[in-house]
């Protein structure tokens, strides 16, 4: 299994957020290739591309273009909530140990221009790979640079002995 964590990039993509949706396009064709191999990929919504969003669409400075995105989202929040969205939401929250590594590594990411959004998704993304025993390759899907291409790996799976 291939496990697609979703990143706000991508999100703000797949609702056309206007000013945030420059790939729009690119977005939706890996959308339509990934959901049509069902069997052999996985997509996962964590809890803070949620919050990213919904804080990106609020600050869209057209409102009749912020109203119709803020629609669109909450119809995409309600199609994951009844298991009709191509993704699975991945919303286990920070322990207290998460926020302790998140808090460690946020100045060094603050200097590079990282947000604390996108370091809670990167947390998100190891604890599922931790948790999850039957992945293959897990990746963070994104068109963001500093995120694209970088969280991305095969897992060895485990050999149990005889």
């Amino acid at each position: 299994m291939f496990v697609h964590f979703i990143d706000t990039s991508v999100l703000l993509n797949i609702i056309d957020v206007p000013g945030r949706n420059q790939q729009h396009e690119e977005v939706m064709e890996e959308l339509i290739s990934l959901t049509e191999k069902k069997k052999e990929n996985a997509l996962v919504l964590p809890f803070a591309t949620i919050i990213e969003t919904g804080n990106h669409i609020a600050h869209c400075g057209d409102g009749g273009k912020r109203r119709k995105a803020a629609e669109k989202f909450s119809m995409c929040l309600e199609k994951t909530i009844n298991n009709q969205a191509p993704w699975q939401y991945y919303g286990n929250q920070l322990t207290e140990k998460d926020l302790q590594e998140i808090c460690r590594e946020f100045p060094d990411f603050a200097m590079r221009g990282e947000g604390f959004g996108d370091l809670s998704i990167i947390r998100a993304y190891q604890k599922y790979k931790d948790e999850t025993p039957a992945i293959h390759k897990i990746r963070i899907w994104s068109v963001d640079g500093h995120l694209k291409d970088i969280y991305e790996e095969t897992i060895e799976p485990i050999k149990l002995r005889n």
